[in-house]
């Protein structure tokens, strides 16, 4: 009887959930953004270096030209780290590293609610509710969408692009406002990287299109110009006012740079990297959005809603496969037409092709929960005890310290997964349902349940904090050798200790201290300096960072530079 009332209890509440799917979906992007922004230190690489962006930013009110640990950092144009600033002063009781990070809330609102609104433009709004769920179910999204970086700002940015590309034969202005506005974003965001595939494909969609041939669609497309003009003209103008060396750096390095030359620390890859990445980076909507293409290729030129979103899929995917910097994460906007094609195929798949993704994504999810859980048992009970001794060794220092209501959520979440397989009514849009509940009660449980297992590993907090116990408060300067951008910052934040680089020209003899990042056999300084600190973090001794002192009887310029190599042993 017991159980009898529970199953009509739980089929009175999926029923509720499937007549109100609208906020059932909110609430399901509300769990998916939220876990792994709050209750963990910056991780390396990106985010550590961006965060000490922000943090310069709050700390020393310079907020027009971005700077890391007291030097200029122009990798990025300032609109993400403006917003993420802006978000750690409006809410001032989080940890700084946490508040900051809320701004993907922000970001992740509106490239959701653009793409179900663009969804609803191009098949109807009844069906606007799948679209946030095929794009919180893409593997490659999960974890850049809850670190502090600002491809999540040029997401919102296309997502906004292409409600404006949709639209612009209903509401001109609205239309050329969102696609201006998206445009802007993205540029302001990253640069020319990135606003770039946008306006290949405002250029390129009257070449495939008879029916934006228009003169409204050039109307469109001047007046999106002039929405995006203050966009990608201010900054850069107050920029050359302020510093025309520093512009010209932008400019040249960061910016036409990415095209002509291998910028450093530039993500490698040959011009195919992206069709490697992509299997899986975008599944599960690529195939589906190959089958849409595939379906729609006879009536291709007449559907702005299916031209558009391949148009803009393979002017991005161009822009980024010429660009010399690549990485993973730059194929994000990928996702947005990705899955503006997928939805337009769901209504054509066969049932056969509908049931097989449905079980596949039961039995992927099944295993990976269960391998979270397995892991979670050995790391935190010390049961099986081989498996807890490994992970023990791989991340040494770890003290177990989840708390039992974070286990009992991810409990009742597995559960409420399993329960829903049984429960949700049989449709064409099942297995996509089902694969994005699955992929937020995975990120769930990995965030609530192992986040301080992985945070041991990729946090600098306990090294920084060995660190500077060994500095005097009377030191003078520490002047620093080979020191990444993301120890940069996080020195900055966690030591507040910022170096004087020998990369940028200061004299390492003109300070008492010297830190040298390294290896175990590289990045050792010969005398006069004295070696009085060596660490690492918990989670990788392949990195070495080495303190040295110099003689106080010869600091102070007499020393040479020959005294010091930045790898072997003197």
């Amino acid at each position: 009887m017991i159980l009898g009332a529970d199953k009509l209890r739980f089929e009175r509440l999926a029923s509720w959930l499937e007549q109100h799917r609208g906020l059932a979906v909110c609430g399901l992007c509300l769990l998916w953004m939220v876990p792994g922004l709050l209750g963990r230190d910056p991780w390396k690489p990106e985010e550590a270096y961006v965060f000490g962006v922000v943090h310069e930013m709050l700390s020393s009110g310079q907020w027009w030209i971005p700077n890391l640990a007291g030097e200029p950092f122009l990798r990025h144009p300032p609109l993400y780290h403006w917003t993420a600033a802006a978000t750690g002063r409006i809410v001032p009781f989080l940890p700084e590293h946490d508040a900051v990070r809320l701004v993907n809330l922000l970001y992740g609102a509106v490239t959701l609610w653009f793409l179900s609104t663009t969804v609803g433009r191009v098949i109807g709004f009844e069906r606007r509710w799948l679209a946030p769920l095929l794009l919180l179910g893409c593997v490659g999204i999960l974890q850049p969408a809850h670190l502090l970086v600002p491809d999540n700002a040029v997401l919102a940015g296309f997502a906004l692009a292409a409600y404006g590309l949709v639209t612009h034969r209903a509401t001109l202005a609205a239309a050329a406002l969102s696609f201006g506005c998206g445009v802007g974003i993205a540029f302001l965001a990253r640069g020319l990287f990135s606003a770039l595939p946008l306006l290949l494909t405002l250029l390129v969609l009257p070449l495939v299109m008879p029916s934006c041939r228009t003169r409204e669609y050039r109307r469109f497309a001047i007046l999106s110009g002039v929405v995006a003009l203050p966009w990608v003209v201010i900054w850069p103008t107050g920029l050359y006012v302020r510093d025309p060396a520093l512009f010209r750096e932008w400019f040249s390095v960061h910016q036409m740079g990415r095209f002509w030359t291998q910028l450093p620390d530039a993500g490698r890859g040959s011009p195919v990297y992206y069709l490697k990445v992509l299997p899986w980076f975008a599944w599960p909507v690529l195939p589906f959005a190959a089958w849409a293409v595939w379906v729609g290729r006879k009536t291709f030129t007449e559907r702005l809603g299916l031209a558009m979103p391949l148009v803009l899929f393979l002017a991005t995917l161009l822009v980024l496969s010429i660009a010399h910097d690549k990485r993973e994460w730059f194929a994000l906007p990928l996702l947005i037409p990705l899955c503006l094609l997928a939805i337009q195929g769901i209504p054509e798949l066969r049932r056969g092709a509908i049931n097989v993704f449905f079980w596949f994504g039961i039995a992927f999810f099944v295993f990976f929960l269960a391998v979270i859980w397995f892991y979670f048992i050995a790391v935190e009970f010390g049961v099986p005890a081989r498996v807890a001794r490994h992970m023990a060794n791989m991340e040494p220092g770890y003290t177990p310290r989840v708390g039992v209501v974070l286990i009992l959520v991810s409990a009742i979440l597995t559960s409420a997964w399993v329960l829903l397989l049984f429960n949700i009514r049989r449709s064409a849009e099942r297995p996509f349902v089902t694969w994005a509940v699955g992929a937020t009660v995975f990120w769930a449980s990995i965030m609530f349940l192992m986040v301080g297992w992985v945070d041991n590993a990729k946090s600098y907090r306990p090294m920084i904090a060995s660190l500077t116990a060994k500095l005097p408060a009377n030191h003078r300067c520490v002047a620093s050798l080979s020191l990444g951008e993301s120890q940069r910052g996080l020195l900055h934040y966690f030591g507040s200790l910022s170096t004087k680089r020998v990369e940028s020209g200061y004299r390492p003899q003109d300070c008492d201290y010297l830190l040298i990042e390294g290896t175990r056999t590289e990045g050792k300084a010969s005398a006069p300096w004295e070696l009085i600190w060596e660490g690492h973090r918990a989670g990788d001794d392949r990195e070495r960072y080495r303190l040295y002192r110099h003689p106080p009887n010869l600091a102070g310029g007499t020393g040479r530079p020959q005294d010091l190599r930045s790898g072997g042993s003197p």
